[in-house]
């Protein structure tokens, strides 16, 4: 119950510093991923690497700090302000509503990362060059990826993390152990329900120009005729080794990032372990 426990202030400031932390230490595997998606060849250069990568902190920040206040605001809804655990359904539905909030500073941002990547372009040439109706390009992919991928790191991890630690309290007799596979779960639920929309969304972004994809239902034909369903799932490897890493890095840092940031809000929690 972390995100019930705080503020929407703090809840933002939380999520937005677990957001940069995870981008850095995983942007790798997300240029990899989008590279991969685009038929593009993959590279160990760090400078091709790390391209986009403000775009990618701004984008990742905002959106964990949107997930985290707005999965806050609403399960405080659910609950009516009172601390308690939520249903399955309570969860997914937070998680679900905050995602799709979230991919309306998420989508132009990774657009904007996406043109930088494949252009080399500067942030703000890149940036200027999509001020126009271009900077709402694959929204819609987006929207269902952010929604599913949230449910799969807010949402899932608690649920899996209390049944193991419930069900099986002598093979998970800490969170961090039960953490694992509530990571596992949570990541596996996002990246394979999320990755077509997400391919989609990544070929339609990198596409400014239109010249082989158009909107989204054409970006799915184009895609099924040419790859078929294997073609929605390309660069999958990639993404769901960054979720597991992602799922588990936000997590563990939403757990022990709160109290030290904001140890007044945890006083009544002190005899519990986390």
């Amino acid at each position: 119950n972390m995100s019930q426990e705080l503020s929407e202030f703090q809840n933002a400031i939380l999520g937005a510093t677990a957001g940069v932390i995870e981008v850095v230490a995983l942007q790798p595997m997300n240029y990899w991923k989008n590279a991969a998606q685009q038929g593009l060849p993959l590279s160990i250069d760090p400078r091709l690497l790390y391209r986009g990568l403000l775009p990618n902190c701004v984008n990742m920040g905002t959106c964990t700090m949107l997930q985290f206040t707005f999965g806050g605001k609403i399960k405080n809804a659910i609950t009516g302000g009172v601390v308690r655990d939520l249903s399955i359904t309570e969860e997914i539905g937070a998680g679900l509503g905050a995602g799709i909030i979230s991919a309306t500073a998420g989508s132009p941002l990774e657009l904007i990362m996406i043109q930088q990547q494949r252009k080399g372009t500067t942030i703000f040439a890149t940036t200027l060059s999509l001020m126009n109706l271009n900077i709402t390009r694959g929204f819609l992919g987006a929207a269902v990826r952010e929604g599913l991928w949230t449910v799969g790191y807010l949402s899932i991890p608690p649920i899996v993390r209390n049944f193991m630690r419930t069900q099986m309290p002598d093979v998970f007799n800490t969170d961090d152990k039960a953490r694992v596979p509530a990571a596992l779960t949570g990541a596996l639920f996002a990246s394979f329900l999320t990755q077509p929309f997400d391919t989609i969304k990544t070929c339609m972004q990198g596409d400014i120009e239109r010249k082989t994809y158009g909107g989204f239902i054409d970006t799915y034909k184009k895609i099924s005729a040419e790859r078929g369903l294997s073609g929605f799932y390309s660069g999958i490897a990639f993404r769901y080794g960054r979720m597991v890493c992602a799922v588990f890095m936000l997590d563990k840092l939403r757990m022990m990032l709160g109290p030290i940031m904001f140890p007044g809000a945890y006083k009544h929690d002190s005899s519990k372990g986390h």
